[in-house]
């Protein structure tokens, strides 16, 4: 929604004033029902996405809550807080961002894993119109700093843990007809973790959305490796050693008027879930997401 959004304040050209824009969202996930495999059992979040801008800037501020609760009821539900600024700045032919995610939550004892962290955001991207169709690149660059996490070597002592991430990008939005527009997106991710006994991981991120007139429908698909790493520009934070293999995305919009618009989404993740407990991490599982939102802009 929000590349939707941008899209359409970079592209009208007669209009320079604010459009502010309100998303709330909720959502659920299930986790791997083998005790093997996880130790999360279900989870619930909501939260809040809002920005202002036009031709020239964006100012983008988000409220996510989530609460996981554990199959060993003994264990304390997780209760966190993530929130987002982000600033942007566009010029003819190409754009800066950049901002920071700060992350809070409940995690103690021996389920303690990262913690709370602070994550800095900045990228970069130029674009050029052939006509009716785009093509945008750039790169993102994300640094997670950790300040009382647990290794994977001990639960003595917590630590300092920084994770950088490099994402270059590339995106190409096609006008087929009047009515019909179709954007393929590829994402590559770099992390580097020297604080892990494992420091590098790769994966990459493709998408197919297509829109015809009030709806579009997007197909997702990550692979690769990546672990505790950043997406969604900054505003989606693995803040755990969780390592994620591959994951599909179906999400279906429709736009009620073009400032009212709802979309649902579903994602199957594959992922080797880290005990922090044990210090390893659990046999391959999967897990899923549904999300629903709504998105209204003035």
């Amino acid at each position: 929604m929000k590349k939707i959004i941008l899209a359409g304040l970079l592209t009208t050209s007669a209009v320079m004033a604010d459009v502010k824009t309100v998303t709330p969202y909720v959502g659920a996930i299930n986790y791997d029902s083998s005790s093997a495999k996880s130790i999360k059992d279900t989870a619930k979040f909501a939260g809040l996405y809002t920005s202002v801008g036009n031709l020239n800037y964006l100012f983008e501020f988000a409220y996510g809550y989530t609460k996981i609760n554990y199959k060993d009821g003994t264990i304390t539900d997780l209760k966190q807080h993530d929130i987002t600024f982000k600033y942007g700045k566009f010029y003819k032919n190409y754009a800066w961002n950049a901002g920071l995610h700060y992350v809070n939550n409940n995690e103690k004892g021996a389920i303690k894993d990262l913690g709370d962290g602070y994550i800095a955001i900045a990228g970069v991207e130029g674009y050029k119109w052939f006509g009716y169709n785009k093509l945008t690149y750039g790169v993102d660059a994300y640094y997670s700093y950790y300040t009382d996490a647990f290794t994977e070597t001990s639960l003595v002592a917590t630590t300092n843990v920084g994770v950088l991430q490099i994402s270059p990008k590339i995106t190409y939005s096609k006008a087929i007809n009047i009515n019909t527009r179709n954007t393929i997106s590829l994402i590559a991710n770099f992390i580097n973790a020297n604080d892990y006994k494992d420091s590098s991981y790769s994966s990459f991120e493709i998408s197919d959305t297509l829109g015809y007139k009030k709806f579009y429908a997007t197909l997702k698909y990550n692979g690769g490796e990546m672990r505790s790493g950043v997406k969604d520009g900054g505003f989606t934070v693995y803040n755990t050693k969780d390592l994620l293999k591959s994951a599909y995305t179906a999400k279906l919009g429709y736009y009620f008027t073009p400032k009212l618009e709802a979309d649902v989404s579903y994602t199957r993740n594959n992922y080797q879930e880290y005990d922090a407990a044990n210090l390893v991490l659990l046999p391959e599982g999967t897990s899923s997401i549904a999300v629903i939102s709504m998105s209204y802009s003035y």
